[in-house]
């Protein structure tokens, strides 16, 4: 059975002074006051067996927030994945990453590690369509750590940790803001991770899609890969970090992961001090 990311989040939200407690009812669902129009969302294929009263209890909580930080993010810690410069050589690298992707990456996949329990989420054609877009690409810190993630990006996304939920902004004059309509059909969850490539530590930022129907599947949109601000090009080196080593494997605290990275609605509030606050309520 698939599981909706909504599901795995919920005994550990408690958030904004307990003005609201986000649990699961009950197993069932109901059919009624189906949204149709997100049939021709091109990210489609889900399966759930979440109340739809759960996803839009937690939606409309997301929207009045500007999104929900997940607690006790300065106690947690990363697994750093080891990445090694990509292979997509020649004239058209571009073109070589996507054939690629397609013939490996386009299947479904379960990751467990960055929430309480375990969810699937699917990587489809459209994924790679726009991971591979110019405007995703120039994200990141540079084509060449983009295209190397892109070839363990299942990894990445398995080592990653969830911190933020909110609602799917529409595009108004091609710019997203908390003044636009909300889709509600759709809940966008962030996830952080660590990746060393070449001895230098980078952070991924990715994007999963969790659909309110219960026949689309989690979808994983989009990803970026970017320098960690704390680490200035003096000390970015995997040898010069003080890393936790548990069970053999090298971890960056997520302190020091998100250090001065805001809420994506929220401009001037941090998801680690956001986290913090949530903790304490």
């Amino acid at each position: 059975m698939s599981k909706k990311l909504t599901s795995s989040c919920n005994d550990a939200l408690q958030v904004n002074q307990n003005q609201i407690i986000l649990y699961k009812q009950n197993n069932t669902y109901s059919s009624e006051n189906i949204n149709d129009s997100i049939l021709s969302e091109p990210f489609v294929e889900y399966y759930s067996g979440i109340p739809y009263l759960e996803f839009e209890r937690i939606q409309s909580f997301a929207e009045r927030t500007r999104g929900i930080v997940l607690p006790n993010l300065k106690s947690k810690y990363v697994e750093i994945v080891k990445v090694k410069h990509h292979n997509f050589m020649g004239s058209d690298p571009l073109g070589k990453a996507r054939q690629w992707a397609e013939e490996n990456l386009i299947k479904t996949y379960v990751s467990h590690k960055g929430t309480s329990e375990e969810f699937e989420y699917q990587i489809s054609k459209k994924s790679i369509k726009k991971y591979l877009h110019p405007t995703a690409i120039n994200k990141s810190d540079s084509i060449l750590v983009h295209l190397s993630v892109l070839k363990v990006l299942p990894l990445v996304i398995d080592a990653s940790i969830e911190t933020e939920i909110h609602a799917d902004y529409t595009k108004v004059n091609n710019v997203r803001s908390v003044d636009n309509p909300v889709n509600s059909s759709v809940l966008i969850h962030r996830f952080y991770g660590a990746i060393e490539l070449e001895y230098k530590l980078y952070r991924t930022k990715i994007t999963i899609l969790e659909y309110k129907q219960p026949d689309f599947k989690n979808k994983s949109y989009s990803f970026e890969v970017t320098k960690i601000e704390l680490l200035d090009e003096s000390n970015n080196s995997i040898l010069d970090l003080k890393v936790a080593v548990q069970n053999g494997t090298s971890q960056l605290s997520v302190a020091k992961l998100l250090q001065n990275v805001e809420k994506s609605y929220d401009k001037g509030k941090f998801l680690l001090e956001e986290s913090e606050n949530d903790s304490n309520s």
